[in-house]
């Protein structure tokens, strides 16, 4: 997909200059890279670490879902706990 071709110089260490190259697809521009990984970051950041890279968006979704009634839940515990040993 081409853009608008306006361009911008930016400055990136040579480590990191290989490492997208080596990310790049044979066809692919570096703007076309960086729109992929960003894309790809916004979507589903969990499906790049560990078993979470097989798992379906259904399950990804009830993961999260998951993980923030355990935080609200850790949150109530540990305002009972506080106020149990502190007082209100």
């Amino acid at each position: 997909m081409v853009r608008d071709m306006t361009s911008k110089m930016i400055s990136i260490r040579d480590d990191i200059y290989k490492n997208l190259k080596k990310l790049k697809n044979p066809n692919e521009s570096f703007s076309e890279l960086l729109e992929r990984l960003i894309e790809n970051q916004r979507k589903d950041p969990l499906k790049h670490f560990g078993i979470a890279n097989n798992l379906s968006d259904e399950d990804l979704d009830d993961f999260e879902t998951s993980v923030k009634e355990g935080k609200k839940k850790d949150a109530i515990i540990s305002s009972s706990k506080f106020s149990e040993i502190w007082g209100d």
